[in-house]
């Protein structure tokens, strides 16, 4: 199976002049996580924009969102695969680069379409875009986990659950240290 065969070809772009929050906002109306940011020239990616590219470099740094311009905040160090490359290539590239998405370029070096993670599991076989999964995720992860079929859940009674209703609930956050912070 080729790239071609399942990328996403619905192309979502935002200039690399436009500010952080025109970009935020086209995100939020049109529910999407990604915008290819664009070139000089038609069709010539310089960059991608997440919405985690705007937690991290807009809103965590608390800068003005209408004044901070997308190319200073968008990810350009590409990853590209091109759109006669086959699924397992596409898939290695994810793996190796940890990456969940890849920009799929054509002949002439223009992006045609977007293959994600999502695009191989729900259309191609779902072991093995299931491996590709655990790979990609594994940055996720720090450390060894009980596998989930290994893992017993104990049902709750409605008691249990009126009882800890009341307790205070904490938000916890793991650091690189492996300690834990709290969060108010």
């Amino acid at each position: 199976m080729k790239c071609s065969e399942l990328m996403r070809i619905d192309l979502q772009w935002v200039s690399g002049s436009a500010s952080a929050r025109d970009a935020a906002r086209l995100m939020r109306d049109h529910s999407m996580g990604l915008l290819l940011v664009s070139g000089a020239e038609p069709g010539r990616v310089v960059g991608v924009l997440t919405d985690r590219d705007l937690a991290t470099r807009v809103c965590a740094e608390d800068k003005p969102s209408a004044q901070v311009k997308v190319l200073d905040v968008a990810s350009r160090d590409l990853v590209t695969c091109d759109e006669g490359d086959t699924l397992p290539s596409a898939e290695k590239k994810m793996k190796e680069e940890q990456k969940s998405r890849l920009v799929v370029l054509n002949g002439q070096g223009h992006a045609v379409g977007v293959l994600s993670l999502t695009d191989i599991i729900l259309r191609d076989r779902s072991s093995r875009a299931l491996k590709t999964a655990r790979a990609i995720l594994s940055r996720e992860a720090d450390g060894p986990h009980t596998p989930v079929d290994q893992i017993a859940l104990t049902p709750s009674t409605p008691e249990d659950e009126e009882a800890v209703s009341h307790d205070e609930s904490v938000m916890t956050g793991r650091t690189t240290a492996g300690t834990f912070k709290m969060f108010p």
